[in-house]
């Protein structure tokens, strides 16, 4: 009776633990990263080349198997941008801590759970889309080169985070509006001033998902599982029936 009891034990606290390692592991992976941007704001770069090479060692460890193919290539492409920013004398402490950013934001949104800090940005992406829209209808071109270069140079720092958390789907058609932007100039003045508006519904799709897709996919998941709970009852009334009817004949025989 000790030993079965021993057993339960065991079944019941084994999987706690291995989410605690889990989490711990990331959490692990979420202080190096933080503390090497740390590092760079203080511009002691040789620290922060230290903590991202204890990244290097770190990650992905034994969580390679649950991390998808996309959220393996973000991470250890904005640590190699990050380390090759930290160790070149010659870029501007700026643009060395930029990359860093990046490398932070992108640790995080894999290991936030809630709310990643890329979406604390948003009061910096959305007044830059509509500074560009203000200037467009204004007709000031130096304005709104001005806003857009910030816009991109923004956008380029979170979207390897925003890549980790949001579908492909959206990330492209996020990525397509950053393309117009930066093919068209300011002289297509109606097509650019729509595309504009356009692209910042979709930013604020991106950072605020709207309350009729949570419920869309919250009917979806009841739906599958009505389905579900709908075929089990009926197989187990088959079941129940089939015995029951074999019962019937024996008790005949």
């Amino acid at each position: 009776m000790g030993r079965r009891w021993l057993l339960v034990v065991l079944l019941l606290t084994l999987p706690v633990n291995v989410h605690a390692s889990e989490t711990d592991t990331k959490q692990v992976w979420n202080d190096i990263a933080a503390n090497a941007l740390e590092f760079g704001k203080q511009e002691n770069f040789d620290r922060a080349k230290t903590m991202l090479d204890e990244f290097s060692n770190a990650f992905p460890g034994d969580q390679s198997s649950e991390l998808s193919t996309t959220e393996l290539r973000v991470i250890l492409n904005t640590h190699d941008r990050a380390l090759k920013a930290v160790t070149a004398m010659d870029k501007a402490v700026d643009q060395r801590i930029q990359s860093l950013t990046e490398f932070r934001l992108a640790v995080d949104a894999l290991v936030a759970e809630d709310q990643p800090m890329w979406k604390q940005t948003d009061d910096q992406i959305l007044p830059l889309i509509t500074e560009m829209s203000t200037a467009i209808q204004h007709g000031d071109v130096d304005v709104y080169n001005a806003s857009k270069d910030r816009f991109i140079g923004t956008y380029s720092v979170i979207r390897p985070a925003m890549a980790i958390d949001l579908s492909p789907e959206t990330q492209q058609r996020l990525d397509s509006h950053i393309a117009f932007i930066e093919r068209y100039g300011s002289d297509r003045n109606s097509e650019l001033s729509g595309q504009l508006q356009t692209m910042k519904d979709d930013f604020k799709q991106a950072y605020h998902p709207s309350s009729s897709e949570e419920s869309s996919l919250l009917w979806l998941i009841v739906s599958i599982g009505g389905i579900i709970i709908s075929t089990l009852i009926y197989v187990t009334y088959r079941k129940y029936r089939g015995e029951k009817e074999g019962l019937k004949r024996k008790q005949a025989d």
